[in-house]
């Protein structure tokens, strides 16, 4: 289901298929304003009652007044037309203003249950979600289920209305004329629903097409900088142009069939008009039926048709919003992290530890094998080894972002599953590789917009690891807007907010992955204090990739293959001659010698 933009032609049909279910379950984000929706329901139907007034009026002028040279019935006659106007333009004011605050609201309450499921989700999930996939579930989905409950359901219902009465008032009036008018409707209601049924693959894949051409722009700012060093600027040019042009012959082939649909309407009307003109024309002629009539018939016919063009367009709008229910009701249907029976305020007293576990994030491609460590209380870890064998998915065990295939991870002798997320994640500090920085100021970023962590607690963490010198050195000092991914700030200035940021609440155990960013000797200096406060009387589990990091622990586990291959101090290890050593020649010893120079 996510692993494409769009769903193809037979899974919008399944969507439709379920419409019900699908209303029913969105009925709660909407239903807290009954009330408004009600009352906008009595306007929709006092609108559309007054809208056949129109006609009747008409009717009355020609076939009572003017017929009579009733003056006076004429003026009344017309005044009541305006009034009738007026009320069609003020019922239909507040009813829209109405059904646009409910759908907003609506939106806005999906919006945000369904940002908070995905806080929820577990990192498996969004292995196979991109983030940008997400965006468009929470945004554009969300915006499309709000035109199905107001404009959507507004048109479809007015229009029915209107469809009804016009035929009830039309076959009072005439049935024999209105039975002539009503034999044009089943051709056309046909060569409708045949239309629709053609342009619909068609428009799948203009927005197939659509999110090809937005990958491509995302891709290319991204990567501008390769590009542009690589010269593929007129290949990437290339890409562009041959998707605006799939595009553009599938908007053209939308664009025929539409303008078809609408012409065939326009000329339903005008055939409507013209058969009511010579049949009707000549019943007025021999009195069978009055000149007010054949009016009434004529102005109904240009209102007749409307609903059948706004119905059909609403149909394709409809097909895309249950489209986007499907899409956002799998987010909800989702399984959250699964919560641990272990609640409350939980200490860390003895030790972590792993027996036999054995890890995938797919299938059985394992990339932990019988893993058996323990890390003590106080004691200091380093996780070294090469790219991709096995050192942050340990990582992601600790914090549960992730759940072994097989063994346990006892915490306290605990198995950790049985731990609440919550309550473990209260004892444990963590610093990405990556630092996230948010949209906000320096002081939002550091206590994570949580407003129950006084100023002063952040500040005490920041001078701990030398970052509050360079903060009231900013223009705002704590309050610094910093830009989108903290571009406004140094390399060294992210990683000393990192490490204030996981100071501040104080944690038992942090667990660090600890960047390999080249800084000046100074700002290395900076951040090796500011690591060493924070590494300061805790447990501390980190992925080391700088070789004054290495000194700082108490023992080195070398993970190689997703299993551990050997574990010590530095100098147990660098006697060993083992993987370590060779490791530590070949990465630790050039770093250094790269830094010195």
């Amino acid at each position: 289901m996510f692993h494409g933009e769009f769903m193809p032609p037979e899974e919008e049909e399944r969507a439709q298929g379920r419409a019900i279910d699908y209303l029913r379950r969105l009925w709660p984000f909407f239903s807290p304003y009954l009330g408004r929706i009600v009352a906008a329901g009595l306007l929709l139907l006092v609108s559309s009652g007054l809208s056949l007034l129109g006609p009747v009026l008409l009717k009355r002028a020609i076939d009572v007044n003017l017929a009579r040279g009733d003056l006076r019935g004429l003026a009344v006659t017309s005044l009541l037309y305006l009034a009738v106007q007026a009320g069609i333009f003020a019922a239909t004011y507040f009813q829209l203003v109405w059904l646009a605050q409910v759908g907003e609201r609506g939106a806005a309450n999906l919006k945000r249950r369904l940002f908070e499921h995905i806080l929820k989700l577990p990192m498996s999930f969004f292995d196979q979600n991109p983030s940008g996939r997400l965006i468009s579930r929470v945004e554009s989905d969300t915006e499309a289920l709000k035109m199905l409950f107001t404009r959507t359901s507004v048109v479809l219902l007015q229009s029915g209305l209107m469809l009804v009465g016009m035929s009830v008032i039309m076959g009072i009036t005439s049935w024999r004329l209105y039975l002539l008018v009503a034999m044009l409707l089943p051709p056309f209601v046909l060569a409708f629903y045949l239309f629709q049924k053609k342009v619909r693959p068609v428009y799948l894949e203009v927005r197939r097409r659509v999110a090809d051409i937005n990958n491509l722009v995302v891709e290319a700012l991204r990567g501008l900088p390769v590009i542009q060093v690589f010269n593929q600027e007129g290949n990437f040019a290339a890409r562009m142009d041959r998707l605006n042009r799939q595009k553009f012959t599938g908007e053209l082939k939308a664009s025929y069939l539409w303008y078809a649909v609408w012409f065939l309407v326009d000329f339903g009307e005008l055939l409507g008009i013209g058969l009511v003109l010579a049949v009707g024309g000549s019943w007025a002629l021999k009195g069978a039926l009055t000149v007010g009539t054949l009016v009434l018939f004529i102005s109904y016919i240009s209102q007749l048709f409307a609903p059948l063009r706004a119905i059909s367009d609403q149909i394709n709008i409809m097909q895309r919003a249950f489209a986007s229910a499907e899409r956002a009701l799998k987010i909800l249907d989702q399984q959250p992290e699964p919560a641990g029976r272990i609640t409350g305020p939980l200490g860390f007293n003895r030790a972590i530890e792993f027996e036999r576990v054995w890890f995938a994030y797919e299938g059985e491609e394992y990339v932990l094998r019988d893993i058996n460590l323990r890390i003590g209380r106080g004691e200091k870890v380093a996780l070294v080894g090469e790219t991709g064998g096995g050192k942050s998915s340990l990582i992601g065990l600790i914090l549960k972002f992730y759940r072994p295939q097989q063994g346990k991870i006892l915490f306290d002798g605990i198995d950790l599953q049985e731990i609440d997320n919550d309550s473990l994640r209260r004892l444990t500090g963590f610093v990405p590789q990556e630092v996230v920085l948010f949209p906000g100021t320096v002081l939002d970023n550091l206590r994570l917009f949580d407003q129950a962590v006084a100023p002063e607690q952040v500040i005490r963490a920041a001078e701990r690891v030398r970052i509050d010198e360079s903060i009231r050195r900013f223009a705002q000092g704590y309050d610094t807007p910093v830009t989108e991914a903290g571009a406004n700030l140094s390399l060294g200035e992210r990683q000393l907010l990192a490490f204030a940021r996981a100071l501040v609440r104080d944690p038992q155990i942090l667990i660090l992955d600890e960047a390999t960013s080249a800084v000046d000797p100074h700002t290395e200096q900076l951040i090796q204090e500011g690591l060493r406060e924070l590494l300061a009387g805790r447990t501390a589990i980190i992925i080391a990739h700088r070789l004054a990091t290495i000194q700082l622990v108490d023992r080195i586990v070398v993970v190689h293959k997703g299993r551990i291959a050997e574990q010590g101090t530095h100098e147990e290890l660098l006697r060993k001659d083992g993987i370590y050593a060779r490791f530590f020649r070949l990465q630790f010893v050039e770093q250094e010698a790269r830094t010195d120079g």
